[in-house]
């Protein structure tokens, strides 16, 4: 015979009660049984609940249940749930029940205590960099053989798991740049933060979290580092990757839009709405568009013809700045060199690429 699932009388007391299910909205860590949880409860429409054991890392939805057998049931399939929970207050920030088994009707006990910072009225709870960040940042980063030439040298990183700790799916990877002083340091942590966040994405099963991501290095030099960033959010198609390059000043640790040195010649400012709201785009003049090269229409193909031909993604490369314009077999690239562009720099610009000259004329 199963096991009657235990339902303390606080429960009964509040069941159906808003004000109720609202105090046990929240992020809490605990245990279930004898492994250590992390558990995210939030009763909004259409935000699913979630939790994992800190031993494995791997993400387990729960769904809010009318049903008796419990307030909430483990997985995706209404009829075959891995578990169901029950769960009332006890005291301030905390909450105790019972986890049971679907079939055997085992019971193990819940003890949860809320997380300090997060028993606000987020729009997401389980938003995943938070979530998960507990069983990420204890992965260790373990960097690989040692690339690049001369002191212009980088890692990559990626992380390291026990044989049970790696989560389904492609884990991201970073990089780690070697030996070019202090600000080259502060990336390296603004790059190691970043990739813990993809990594905590990585663990969300949820629509939009991260089926896959990179970061890879197309130029290092002194002061300069050019980075190809990818990411693809999981269960969207192949149409939904983006891909971006950054430029990052290595002696300030700061992110640089090499569009910025170009002047009103070159080109015209204006506002697009992006995937964080409203942002600055660069539009090239036809002159600039002109000097960095036609584009090719893949043999005359109707669909290249079609899309938009504006260079961007400019990006540090061999003498010069690399652009691209189109997509798949319709992408083309072009180099604009540092003499063809002259004319098109505003002071800044031409302060930045004679420095660049220098440091690539150096042995």
């Amino acid at each position: 015979m199963q096991g009657r699932l235990w339902v303390p009388a606080a429960l009964l007391a509040v069941a159906g009660s808003c004000s109720a299910q609202e105090a046990w909205r929240g992020v809490w860590e605990g245990t279930l049984g004898q492994q250590a949880v992390r558990v995210c409860l939030d009763g909004k429409e259409g935000i699913e609940s979630r939790y994992y054991y800190l031993k494995y890392g791997l993400d387990i939805p729960l769904r809010k249940s009318e049903a008796p057998v419990g307030n909430w049931l483990e997985g995706d399939d209404d009829k075959h749930p891995g578990g169901s929970w029950q769960l009332a207050n006890d005291g301030n920030d905390a909450l105790r029940g019972a986890w049971q088994h679907p079939r055997s009707g085992k019971q193990l006990p819940v003890v949860l205590k809320r997380t300090a910072a997060t028993a606000g009225e987020d729009s997401n709870l389980c938003e995943a960099t938070q979530f998960f960040k507990p069983v990420v940042d204890a992965i260790k980063l373990v960097p690989g053989p040692v690339q690049g030439s001369g002191r212009h040298k980088y890692q990559a990183l990626s992380p390291g798991f026990q044989k049970r700790g790696a989560p389904n799916g492609s884990e991201p990877s970073g990089i780690m740049v070697l030996g070019l002083g202090a600000g080259s340091e502060a990336l390296n942590k603004i790059l190691r933060q970043r990739l813990r966040e993809r990594m905590a994405r990585g663990r969300d099963t949820r629509l939009g979290g991260l089926a896959d991501s990179g970061e890879e290095v197309t130029w290092l030099s002194e002061r300069w580092l050019t980075l190809r960033e990818m990411e693809w959010p999981r269960g969207y198609g192949i149409s939904s990757i983006s891909v971006w390059y950054e430029t990052w000043d290595l002696s300030t640790a700061t992110k640089v839009d090499l569009m910025r040195w170009f002047n009103a010649r070159g080109g015209t400012w204006h506002e697009e709405n992006g995937n964080d709201g409203m942002e600055q785009v660069f539009k090239p003049s036809r002159a600039l568009a002109k000097a960095i090269g036609p584009g090719d229409d893949n043999g005359g193909d109707p669909e290249c013809k079609a899309q938009e031909k504006s260079w961007g993604r400019p990006r540090l490369a061999e003498g010069g700045i690399e652009f691209e314009q189109g997509n798949g077999p319709c992408q083309n690239f072009a180099t604009l060199s540092y003499k063809a562009m002259q004319p098109f720099l505003n002071e800044e610009g031409r302060r930045q690429v004679a420095a660049l000259q220098r440091e690539t004329a150096r042995p």
